[in-house]
């Protein structure tokens, strides 16, 4: 009896063991090595810092896009909110550009270098340029496409038609690669140039803001020309 007795004990001591250590391994397995995702919308790069245990992940900035969400605010994040990831998991963020919609304002009897300004702001996208003489002067702007008061998408831009003269002068495109996007701009602009879409590429290593891409770089072309660029994000 007392043989039987002691198996039982012991049998019921292996299995308080065995569920004990289970429940440490539960513990220390799943909540140290797993990590269940915050909500990230709605945040900037700089909130997400704020939040505690946030270096259990690493946050990849996969792009910006337009969106309904303010400028500068994470809109979509994979994998979504709640979910449980291992340590260690790359998270990827997309940045919000802000509205995608543009009501044209008149831009006619402008010169287009005067309201690029406005278009960059507004991260508007110039689709086309065509050019045809006239009594104006050099860049003028003579009609838009879709004109005045329409409402449109950035990223699917609007077209210019500008006055040109009979005379153009030609310049050599100056290399803008590893420039600052404020220094190129200033670069290009100083010699009649007009900037024209500026893309972002994520390049690990690369500090934000740096051209890495530009169009017609060391060609001779006429003022006036568009040169497009991408930099780093």
């Amino acid at each position: 009896m007392k043989k039987y007795l002691a198996y039982l004990v012991s049998g019921i001591l292996i299995i308080f063991i065995c569920f004990f250590s289970f429940n440490i391994f539960l513990k220390i397995y799943f909540n140290e090595r797993f990590y269940s995702l915050p909500n990230l919308v709605g945040l900037t790069l700089s909130d997400i810092k704020q939040i505690k245990s946030v270096d259990k992940i690493t946050i990849v900035n996969a792009g910006s896009q337009f969106s309904n969400f303010p400028a500068g605010t994470i809109f979509m994040q994979n994998p979504s909110a709640g979910k449980t990831v291992k340590e260690g998991r790359d998270v990827r963020v997309w940045i919000s550009k802000g509205e995608d919609n543009y009501e044209i304002p008149d831009f006619i009897n402008n010169n287009l270098v005067n309201v690029l300004p406005d278009l960059h702001k507004n991260g508007v996208k110039i689709k086309k340029i065509t050019y045809t003489t006239s009594n104006l002067p050099y860049n003028t702007i003579i009609a838009t496409n879709p004109t005045e008061g329409s409402l449109i998408k950035k990223d699917i831009g609007l077209s210019f038609l500008l006055s040109k003269s009979n005379t153009q002068s030609s310049i050599e495109v100056p290399d803008t690669i590893g420039f600052t996007l404020d220094e190129a701009t200033k670069s290009l602009t100083s010699k009649g140039l007009i900037i024209g879409e500026i893309t972002e590429k994520v390049v690990p290593g690369l500090e934000k803001g740096i051209v890495i891409e530009a169009t017609h770089t060391g060609e001779t072309v006429h003022a006036g020309t568009i040169i497009d660029m991408v930099v780093s994000y």
